[in-house]
């Protein structure tokens, strides 16, 4: 019996997708580091709620600022063709989308967690620098971690559904 080949969808920093949301529509991202290479990367994510997928005219809109969610996934939803892909003429520089600062708040004690910092220059899945500190100070920052894409496609169906 012949195994049934998929296509291999290669995909690169700078390459915008929807995410399907839960409860129907799509959320908007984008790949600021990692690529088919390193099986997944770092993401921004947008809103608003978009009723089919979002066109180009859409990520010439959007801003790093703009984000309800950054983090680290996994591409299945952009192999298995969960995740559309769109294509973008919006030129892509990394300067523009940094990679910040993230948190891990300690689960034992929650008064407690670690600055977690990666490289700009990443070029793929590395260690980070982890620093102890109180998690008053971590406020704001992005959870560390990463997401499997049903994962990233709940917290951005809950985020979507607060607005």
């Amino acid at each position: 019996m012949e195994k049934s080949r998929r296509k291999h969808i290669k995909y690169s920093e700078g390459q915008w997708f929807a995410v399907p949301l839960k409860d129907g529509g799509y959320a908007l991202g984008i790949i600021v580091r990692g690529s088919y290479k390193t099986k997944g990367g770092l993401g921004y994510f947008f809103g608003p709620r978009y009723e089919g997928v979002p066109d180009e005219r859409e990520t010439w809109l959007k801003k790093p600022s703009d984000a309800i969610l950054i983090a680290w996934f996994g591409d299945l939803g952009i192999i298995w063709g969960r995740w559309p892909l769109i294509p973008s003429t919006r030129p892509f520089r990394r300067a523009e989308w940094p990679v910040p600062k993230f948190k891990n708040i300690d689960p034992v004690n929650p008064h407690k967690g670690w600055l977690v910092e990666y490289r700009q220059d990443l070029n793929g899945w590395e260690l980070p620098k982890r620093t102890r500190c109180n998690a008053e100070d971590l406020e704001g920052l992005p959870e560390d971690g990463i997401y499997g894409y049903e994962a990233v496609e709940i917290a951005l169906t809950h985020l979507l559904s607060e607005k």
